[in-house]
């Protein structure tokens, strides 16, 4: 990538010529140099530079945008030419939400494993509203769930796979257990977990239970860890959203989930992975496992 693109992206990020200098392994000088020779390129200043670092002009804002996307096309680039070097990836990065990564990663790990011998896998399972992000830079290589449609451009595959609706989860001796669906208003003796940070979710059933114009949160606890949450909802004090599919992994702890009254919105969720990895044996593998489970499921 060039040089003076480069040295302007670190800058940007770091909001300084000394922090940006140590990212990308660059005297000051020569960072001071590059940025100088791009903005005399360009004719225009990217920078106000003052005591406390270095912030973009609007012109500054408006040429990151496009440097970006540069540097975004540059890695991918990259990326489909080392898979046609190297025959293949040595590395896979895996993003995965609750459903997938609780119901069907072990599985899909222990096969590419098999088919893949020398390769090294790694799952991570944040916060889904940073994935998008991630996946286009680079930071995960595949993203198995929910992506909002915002977070997805024409650098990104995507197949939708599932439906997921949120339900509620309770102890089996909890007087509502036994009901075919359930009213969140009649919870309100109980405390309420988040299993994932699920915005949408949180505010659908704020909207049975939390009176019109207040802004306190109906959420006391909101965790990534389905282990928390499930021990949390044992103690009989709280209760927890949850995606329905997840109904198996509750049933072996104890507990019951149940769809909420009125029912909560099918929200789609599949898999996402940059085109420039489609060359992949590897990749291709996990699209044809997923395919294969999807028709065993309908």
């Amino acid at each position: 990538m060039d040089r003076g693109l480069k040295a302007f992206l670190a800058v940007a990020q770091e909001g300084s010529i000394t922090a940006a200098a140590s990212k990308i392994n660059l005297t000051q000088s020569s960072v001071t140099k590059r940025i100088a020779t791009l903005e005399s390129e360009i004719g225009v200043s990217l920078f106000y530079r003052d005591r406390r670092g270095m912030s973009l002009t609007e012109a500054g804002q408006l040429f990151l945008l496009r440097a970006e996307r540069i540097e975004q096309e540059y890695q991918h680039g990259m990326e489909e030419l080392a898979i046609i070097r190297d025959a293949g990836i040595s590395r896979l990065s895996v993003g995965a939400g609750p459903v997938f990564h609780m119901n069907w990663i072990a599985s899909l790990f222990d096969e590419l494993i098999h088919q893949f011998p020398n390769l090294k896998l790694e799952l991570r399972t944040d916060d889904h509203s940073s994935m998008g992000r991630w996946l286009k830079e680079g930071d995960i290589d595949i993203y198995l769930g929910m992506i909002p449609d915002k977070d997805i451009d024409n650098s990104i595959y995507s197949q939708q796979l599932i439906k997921v609706e949120h339900g509620i989860v309770v102890r089996e001796d909890n007087p509502f257990a036994q009901d075919k669906f359930i009213n969140p208003i009649l919870l309100d003796d109980y405390r309420w977990v988040s299993f994932t940070i699920d915005p949408v979710t949180e505010k659908r059933i704020e909207q049975y239970t939390t009176p019109t114009g207040t802004e306190d949160s109906l959420i006391d606890i909101r965790t990534t860890s389905l282990a928390s949450g499930i021990q949390l909802v044992k103690t009989g004090h709280f209760v927890m959203s949850a995606p329905l599919q997840l109904d198996s992994i509750f049933k072996k702890a104890g507990l019951i989930i149940r769809p909420v009254e009125q029912r909560m919105d099918l929200r789609d969720a599949g898999l996402h992975v940059r085109k420039s990895m489609l060359g992949s044996q590897v990749v291709q593998h996990v699209i044809t496992y997923f395919q294969k489970i999807m028709v065993t499921q309908n």
